[in-house]
């Protein structure tokens, strides 16, 4: 039988996996962790036999709303329980990729509502449905944002405003956390595959590395995987952040043009430049972009095509990500958090497999900073053979034995069930 290893209230124990009872299908997308459609449940999945349906409630199972976050509107869907009053309610927040609301999130949203928690899942800023610009957002911006999608729970009929709470995956994670800073009332918080502090040149150091060893690359396709990483991350947040030296080495291995030309736009970045030399430099970043897109590393640098979106943008757009995104504010990553303020119960998970971020490291920085403003209530896991999405290890996309009880368990203690409706 599979373990696990578990951390509860800063102990460590190991706890057998349940073994699995339902094969799910499941498709990762970038720094995001969707949950299937349906795992069966203890508590609040099923209706009394008398209890109306969710159309005898005035309600419909998916419901399109819109909410606002400043002078942003925000489109999305609650998915509700069937027959249930008084609920429970969570807000799905998106990770890194700061995408519409997706296939696999509204099947995250589906398993909420299947045991008795109404989810809330919606289009970041600028996709879908919703106005602004999420590659504009900081993570506190999007902890304010978040809020706005709990504050709106809140508010709706049929919800218990004393049970709202957040999930968040990846980047969403670290949001989430964020947000309990903010408002103390929040009611719980899940937070899956986050870094917790881990610096951006960390986490991509890592995931390179990582990735590269089970993709079978060789050390040498690794090592340009890293180096692409740490001469953008130069363009984005300034020339200083990289060790040059140790870069201009390595380069001495490969085809120099295009490397060096490379490193000559990344120098650039804190120059005032013409609109002329903008335009000139965006070309020349769009001309080296297609130059590796041959190399077999380029894929791990490129997840899901979001540097390629990037230097298409307009010339004018791409320069205000530069100065006004969130490279430009805060680009260590760290997560700041006054963690006694966090009070709510908090899940966080990883998978031991991680090919994103250090699953070990980033759960260490976590259990320390709740640990150090001695949190009531807080449980850590770590599951064995599990990826960034808790898929198991290889090539199939079944969650891991025990994901998604863990949570559903654990949410029904922290905050019990739902009322189901009355005849």
């Amino acid at each position: 039988m599979d373990s696990s290893d578990v951390t509860l209230m800063g102990v460590t124990k190991m706890v057998p996996s349940a073994n699995p009872v339902i094969k799910l299908c499941f498709v990762i997308l970038v720094f995001l962790f969707l949950p299937p459609l349906f795992l069966s449940s203890c508590q609040g999945s099923a209706a009394e036999e008398d209890a109306p349906d969710a159309a005898a409630m005035g309600r419909l199972p998916e419901e399109e709303i819109r909410f606002t976050n400043g002078g942003t509107t925000l489109a999305g869907t609650i998915f509700w329980p069937v027959s249930e009053v008084d609920c429970r309610a969570v807000v799905i927040l998106a990770g890194s990729d700061r995408s519409k609301r997706g296939p696999l999130r509204i099947k995250l949203a589906e398993h909420f509502a299947a045991h008795g928690v109404a989810a809330l899942v919606y289009d970041s800023p600028g996709t879908g449905g919703s106005t602004g610009n999420a590659l504009l957002q900081s993570r506190d911006e999007r902890a304010l944002e978040a809020l706005a999608a709990v504050n709106y729970l809140r508010e709706a009929p049929d919800i218990r405003s004393t049970s709202v709470g957040l999930f968040g995956g990846s980047e969403g994670a670290d949001v989430a956390l964020m947000a309990c800073t903010k408002d103390p009332e929040i009611a719980f918080a899940i937070a899956v595959s986050g870094s917790f502090g881990g610096s951006v040149l960390e986490v991509s150091r890592y995931s390179a590395e990582k990735k590269g060893y089970q993709w079978g690359l060789t050390l040498d396709e690794i090592t340009q995987a890293i180096t692409f990483k740490e001469i953008a991350f130069a363009f984005l947040i300034g020339p200083d952040i990289v060790e040059w030296s140790l870069i201009e080495s390595r380069m001495k291995q490969w085809d120099g043009d295009t490397w060096a030309k490379f490193v000559d736009i990344a120098k650039q970045h804190k120059e005032k430049l013409t609109r002329e030399q903008k335009e000139e430099m965006l070309g020349s970043l769009r001309h080296v972009v297609d130059q590796f897109k041959s190399q077999q590393w380029f894929s791990m640098v490129d997840i899901g095509d979001a540097l390629q979106r990037t230097v298409n943008l307009d010339v004018d757009t791409f320069f205000r990500l530069l100065e006004e995104g969130p490279y430009s504010r805060g680009w260590e990553g760290s997560l700041c958090l006054d963690a006694a303020r966090i009070r709510c119960p908090v899940l966080a998970i990883w998978g031991q497999e991680d090919s994103f971020l250090p699953p070990n490291q980033s759960a260490t920085r976590l259990r320390r900073i709740l640990a150090g403003s001695n949190h009531p209530n807080y449980e850590i896991e770590i599951f064995d053979n599990a990826s960034h999405f808790l898929t198991k290890s290889g090539p199939a996309s079944e969650f891991v034995p025990g994901y998604l009880v863990r949570m559903t368990t654990w949410l029904d203690k922290q905050v019990g069930s739902g009322d189901a409706a009355g005849p």
